[in-house]
């Protein structure tokens, strides 16, 4: 019973990673918390960058919140074609999304 309960364990905790990642065609593999620099090392420069920003600039200092979403077109380990977008918060990767082209 015991080794049933961490099996389940391992695999959510591998469910809830499988979101947060991208491997790519050479088997690199980028995920949530790496920083910019580490994603412009891995991936190059993006084909867009957006800015979005949550709240108002009063002038006190205090602008809101930024969340960056840099977007790629990559080769994926298991072939095909995939669009990517990488969210930053601040310098951190929050989360990697992807879509494989033409499904």
């Amino acid at each position: 019973m015991k080794n049933v309960i961490y099996l389940l364990l391992i695999f959510c905790s591998a469910m809830a990673l499988a979101g947060q990642s991208f491997r790519l065609a050479d088997g690199d593999l980028v995920y949530a918390g790496m920083n910019k620099i580490e994603i412009l090392d891995k991936l190059g420069e993006p084909l867009m960058k957006d800015v979005q920003s949550i709240g108002v600039d009063k002038g006190d200092g205090f602008a809101g919140k930024k969340t960056e979403i840099w977007s790629y077109r990559l080769q994926g380990d298991i072939g095909g074609e995939y669009l990517v977008s990488v969210t930053f918060k601040g310098d951190k990767v929050t989360s990697i999304n992807s879509k494989q082209r033409n499904r």
